[in-house]
């Protein structure tokens, strides 16, 4: 139920996400590019979306990262989350964005990244779609900026989910 509402656009992560440090490693970090590739994408994926170099085992639960700091100016910051969308394909599949306490997406310390931790229903771990290359789905993520006025940034980043 949850992964419905976020895919609906009708859930999304608190303005007043938290702030700590990120820790998802380089290979499971995706960084958003100020002038973004135009290569064609499947499952109706944005033109430009940033690929995550690290796929995703659907029995894994570790965190992912997304960097904005190519798009913020000097001295500005992540204020606020403002929403984090799983595309309709991945709702489809049971992947969806963890929001338990522990694992909720958080902004990190320096303010230019943020992190999320993934979630495959565990009945479809096992799933056909996940096997040799796996799926790609799109993630999409909206922040709001520390600057004045506020600016914001709706960026998608693709995940690869496949059997490792």
């Amino acid at each position: 139920m949850l992964t419905h509402l976020i895919v609906l656009g009708l859930l999304s992560a608190p303005s007043g996400a938290g702030i700590g440090p990120v820790i998802a490693t380089p290979d499971r970090t995706a960084s958003m590019a100020i002038i973004q590739p135009t290569a064609s994408r499947p499952n109706n994926i944005p033109l430009g979306a940033v690929t995550w170099s690290q796929p995703y085992d659907p029995g894994d639960h570790a965190p992912y990262a997304i960097s904005f700091k190519d798009l913020l100016d000097e001295g500005e910051t992540i204020a606020s989350i403002d929403a984090i969308k799983v595309s309709s394909s991945a709702a489809l599949l049971g992947i969806s964005v963890d929001t338990a306490a522990a694992y909720a997406p958080i902004i990190d310390i320096a303010g230019d990244k943020i992190q999320l931790w993934f979630l495959v229903d565990q009945s479809a771990w096992e799933s056909a779609a996940f096997a040799a290359a796996g799926v790609q789905v799109a993630i999409t993520v909206r922040v709001v900026t520390s600057s004045a006025p506020a600016k914001r940034y709706e960026r998608t980043a693709v995940l690869t989910v496949r059997q490792l």
